[in-house]
């Protein structure tokens, strides 16, 4: 079964196996079937490859030398000046070249080696047996690429064997390797031959590359299988050819016919087999265009009378050679030479007198053949130089014959470029990696079973996927910069950051990068990002946790520098001044305000000012929120800005980093993780969790008559009710407003409220459960978890529930706390007994969208001049200790110590 067959074949036994689908549908890859790839839906779904340098470098070798090998071979057909440059290149041998020969060797042994042999001949006449066999022969180019083939192909095999579901290894390894193609005709156009002589030879070089592919997908077993039809569907010679446009007169004569130009209406039959069309009825189509125009008859009959002649010149050659049939030769060409060197049949067949000799010569030949076969193809082949004419070359041969020929050549071509335009949408799932992608480069993608890799080692071309590193990942995040920006203004917060926020913080990390900036070494910390108001490192946990400490005493340096450059009563008096000064004006705008209030009720047309009341209402509301903002801006500028900051550790997979080149902004990097996500989430400060505890240390003032309480931590969290209005309910409040029916709102707001509540009522409520406020410094169960295991050996962890009437007075008399119940872990040193690190468990924050998972939960980082720290191991940390000793604290089921549960 020759190409033209394979192809139409293939595309019979796709659709059949398709039921139903586009060809697109049939060959593209499913992400169910993948070990690994991106996205998450077919439309986005994307395999990361990458063909290793040796690989390509094999392919292009091959190439160069497989043009070097045809140009010796049909030098006669190359200009001088053409020849004189291909000899000063690199890799041209003019003795490389074998015989010329268009028998298979006696060394190919296997059928399918034979075969390759045999068709290659058929498939371009300028490759003849002899020269396939000097590329393929051992320690020469062609030889090395088969067998990087071969190993490829038989690897990725193996690699997808037993496995459920199978793995189209082998597919997505041949559609990686397509993208050589462009590799393969970069090379061609270095060379310095042109014209028909430069076409042919491309054509010859395409059809070897097509060779020998074919030769690796059949004995490397990718015919076998499920994924059969797909591979196969890859093994196409419009590639290494350049497309449809560059077949004509290439001299390729796998279709049946050398195409010497475009066949008539041929995108129309293409996009009839793209839409479902069958070859036969393309061939039925041509049927009707030959019989409807007498030039496309004569230029098909044409080209199939040159095919038909070709073919018996060949058969004719082979026997000639094996000494079956005597030698014979025309102008001085023996006809091994007339049947491969391109052009040399044209011209013969375009002079009169060289046809003419020819016939003669065949006929007495024939007469001197030793068996009938060789007579009677000599024979033939004199008849048809006898009957050829250049204005109807094809009036020997019967119009059926022709019609026939030419219809299942063109259905053929047709069939090949609609299989490629099939195959378009799986080669577009594929990404091509070059390795600046992300940092670590192609080796640590590959190591981490991110990408399929292509070379000649023997690597595995999917690695198994290891688990992620897993590391810390911190957050730090200022408190109100949108707000600081629009009192103080760009350039005054950028030079405030740049002195009190990036610097100290970038000089604190710096002490602890020990490691290289990429993913490949986990080392220390680095640098993700850096914000207008915030900064994201990741790395060693431990490294974290003493990151975010330093950042603590970097921002309490800057309020006590602030107390210390100026003096309290001076700052005082500044701000005593302005409330003076903003005063007068709030209490004007307080008369305004109930002047038209007044105005409102008695149902008054205008105000004082003229305006409708309602409208001069919300611009005096207006009004006192700017002043408000006036005032906040100026008594910030002269009490000087604190910097608070929220900080927030995460613990998990190390983050990818993408990396871009863009020709305008340069070198870019992204980091991303979900834990990078997380640890932004958890800085979040949401005011009513604020004013939750407030509202409570309020309360706790009031009724112990303390006004000197406060509340030691920094970071809450709790569940904070709002209340929904749906559009409509909104919408007849918004016209119950304004028409100044404060009633009538009243009533709809209280009916939503009701249902709200009825709602709410069947609902678990948990106090420790919802929105985070984070003033402080804060880290997730995770990351507490992972640094309790990697300062084991340096710490005794000790876990605590403390209820808050416990404590001692000290305590009690000093703090307020939000819950009862006090979740403490405590990091003590063995050998000194003394307070390292206190963690107190504040509760478990519902991030939106993670609701359903029950919470992340968060211990607060209580710092070491926190007034609870040093009470807590003034008071009651010797007890602890000594129970510890005692071993009186709880026990798992196998009998441990449990240093730290997780707090559910």
């Amino acid at each position: 079964m020759g190409y033209a067959e394979e192809r139409l074949d293939l595309i019979a036994r796709l659709r059949k196996s398709a039921q139903g689908r586009t060809l697109s549908d049939a060959l593209r890859l499913d992400a169910g079937t993948l070990r690994f790839h991106l996205g998450t839906s077919l439309a986005d779904l994307r395999i990361p490859v990458h063909v290793d340098e040796n690989v390509r470098g094999v392919l292009r070798t091959a190439v160069r030398e497989l043009f070097f090998l045809l140009a010796l071979r049909h030098r006669g057909t190359l200009r001088q000046s053409e020849y004189d440059r291909l000899i000063l290149l690199d890799g041209f041998d003019p003795r490389a070249a074998r015989q010329t020969s268009f028998n298979a060797p006696s060394s190919a042994k296997t059928e399918n080696v034979r075969t390759a042999f045999l068709e290659a001949p058929e498939l371009h006449p300028a490759l003849d047996c002899g020269l396939v066999a000097s590329w393929l022969t051992s320690g020469r180019s062609g030889r090395a690429l088969a067998g990087t083939l071969n190993a490829l192909l038989r690897r990725a095999q193996a690699e997808t064997a037993g496995r459920e579901p199978l793995e189209p290894t082998a597919y997505v390894m041949l559609l990686a390797l397509r993208a050589l193609s462009q590799e393969a005709l970069a090379t061609l156009r270095e060379f310095p031959v042109s014209g028909p002589a430069g076409r042919a030879l491309h054509g010859a070089v395409a059809a070897g590359l097509l060779l020998v592919f074919r030769l690796a997908v059949r004995e490397g077993g990718a015919l076998e299988g499920p994924f059969a039809a797909a591979c196969e569907a890859t093994t196409a010679v419009l590639p290494w050819l350049s497309g449809l446009r560059s077949v004509w007169g290439s001299g390729f004569g796998g279709y049946g016919v050398s195409f010497a130009e475009a066949p008539g209406r041929i995108d129309h039959h293409v996009h009839k087999v793209v839409q479902g069309g069958t070859p036969e009825s393309v061939a039925a189509d041509v049927a009707a265009e030959l019989a409807g125009s007498k030039d496309a008859m004569r230029k098909a009959a044409r080209q199939v009378a040159f095919g038909r002649l070709r073919s018996v010149l060949l058969a004719v050659v082979r026997m000639v050679e094996v000494g079956r049939a005597p030698p014979l030769s025309v102008e001085g060409l023996l006809l091994a030479q007339l049947y491969g060197a391109p052009g040399a049949l044209e011209r013969v067949l375009a002079t009169p007198a060289a046809r003419k000799e020819l016939h003669e010569k065949c006929r007495t030949t024939a007469k001197a053949a030793t068996n009938d076969v060789a007579a009677e193809a000599i024979d033939a082949l004199g008849a048809a130089a006898k009957q050829w004419k250049d204005d109807d070359a094809g009036a020997p041969l019967p119009q059926e014959h022709i019609v026939r020929t030419w219809g299942a050549a063109v259905a053929a071509l047709a069939t090949d470029v609609a299989l490629e335009a099939a195959l378009d949408p799986a080669l577009a799932q594929l990404i091509h990696r070059q390795g600046t992608e992300s940092e670590g480069g192609v080796a640590t993608q590959h190591e981490a079973g991110k990408l399929y890799l292509i070379a000649l080692d023997e690597r595995p071309i999917l690695m198994i996927r290891a688990r992620a590193p897993q590391m810390g990942h911190l957050f730090c995040d200022m408190k109100d910069f949108t707000k600081r920006t629009a009192f103080l203004k760009e350039t005054v917060v950028a030079d405030f950051l740049s002195r009190e926020f990036y610097g100290p913080i970038l000089t604190a990390a710096a002490r602890h990068a020990q490691g290289a900036a990429h993913l490949a070494d986990k080392g220390g910390i680095y640098l993700n990002n850096l914000l207008g108001d915030a900064v994201s490192f990741s790395g060693d946990i431990v490294a974290l946790l003493e990151l975010a400490e330093d950042i603590r005493v970097a921002l309490a340096s800057y309020a006590r520098r602030l107390d210390s450059e100026g003096s309290r009563e001076t700052v005082a008096k500044a701000i005593a001044a302005l409330e003076e000064k903003y005063k007068l004006r709030r209490q004007q705008l307080g008369q305004a305000i109930k002047a038209a209030q007044d105005a409102q009720r008695k149902g008054a047309a205008n105000d004082d000012s003229g305006k409708e009341p309602a409208t001069r209402l919300r611009e005096l509301h207006a009004e006192i929120g700017r002043l408000e903002d006036e005032r906040e801006a100026e008594i910030a500028l002269a009490k000087g800005e604190e910097l608070e900051a929220g900080i927030f550790i995460s613990y998990g997979a190390a983050p990818e980093v993408a990396t871009f080149e863009d020709h305008i902004f340069g070198s870019i990097k992204v980091s991303i993780a979900e834990k990078i996500n997380e640890s932004a989430r958890g800085t979040a400060r949401t005011a009513g969790v604020r004013a939750r505890t407030e509202a409570i240390l309020a309360a706790e003032r009031a009724r112990a008559g303390r006004p000197a309480l406060s509340c030691p931590l920094h970071v809450s969290v709790s569940q904070q009710l709002s209340v929904p209005v749906p559009v409509d309910a909104s919408a007849a409040m918004r016209r119950a407003l304004s028409q100044g029916d404060l009633e009538g709102a009243s009533t709809l707001l209280g009916g939503v409220a009701r249902d709200f509540v009825n709602r709410l009522n069947w609902q678990e409520m948990r106090d420790d459960r919802g929105d985070i406020y984070n003033g402080g410094a804060a880290l997730s169960e995770d990351a507490l978890e992972a640094y309790v295991t990697a300062c084991g050996a340096e710490s005794v962890f000790l876990r605590r529930e403390v209820q808050v009437w416990e404590l001692a007075p000290p305590l009690r008399e000093r703090f307020v706390f939000p819950s009862g119940t006090l979740r403490l872990v405590l990091a003590v040193s063995p050998a000194s007994h003394a307070l390292q690190r206190l963690f107190v468990f504040v509760g478990r924050a519902l991030f939106r969208g993670f609701e359903k998972q029950g919470g992340l939960g968060v211990y607060e980082m209580v710092a070491r001049d926190n007034a609870l720290f040093g009470l807590l191991a003034q008071h009651h940390l010797p007890r602890w200790i000594a129970e510890h000793k005692a071993s009186t604290w709880a026990e798992a089921d196998d009998g441990t110590p449990v240093l730290l549960r997780r707090v559910t």
